[in-house]
């Protein structure tokens, strides 16, 4: 059992470096605010936030969230991978933020913008409210997302979180 983990481990490890490696070589990097994001981009984006701030699990399971979906958090690495494991990993994020009174989230702006042919990594600046309106922690936070284009789509396939997701 203690193998079949650590070869589990070492795949998605190294899946993680090769991901890394090939940003590198990204054929469009821009971190200086004068790019153009793609439009598919653009609208699953506004479904995702709409979605999030509506507490719409089942949307982002289903239109947003590829799986397996790998969610990067400072020290460790979570792999959801079936959609009832995202589910249950969005129904418990949502719970949290319903018990701190969270009310819904607008985009504020990109912040950074990578395309490498059918994967895209983007930096998304935005700002949580409280159900009464007022701004809930930090006025802008800020993940980064790993998107893959698959059937004229984007999904995104991973998160990185620089602020608590439920929080």
């Amino acid at each position: 059992m203690e193998v079949t983990l650590y070869i589990c481990f070492m795949k998605k490890f190294l899946l993680l470096i090769l991901f890394l490696t090939s940003l590198s070589s990204c054929q469009q990097e821009n971190s200086n605010g004068d790019f153009k994001v793609n439009p598919l981009v653009e609208n699953m984006y506004d479904r995702y936030v709409s979605a999030w701030s509506e507490a719409d699990f089942e949307t982002i399971v289903e239109e947003i969230y590829e799986t397996p979906f790998l969610l990067f958090y400072q020290d460790t690495t979570i792999v959801y991978n079936s959609k009832n494991a995202v589910k249950s990993f969005l129904i418990k994020t949502f719970n949290q933020l319903e018990t701190n009174n969270y009310g819904y989230s607008i985009r504020n702006d990109w912040e950074h913008y990578k395309v490498d042919d059918n994967l895209v990594v983007i930096e998304m600046n935005f700002t949580r409210f409280l159900k009464d309106s007022t701004i809930m922690g930090a006025k802008e936070r800020k993940a980064t997302y790993i998107l893959r284009e698959s059937d004229g789509k984007f999904k995104i396939s991973g998160m990185i979180p620089h602020t608590s997701v439920a929080e």
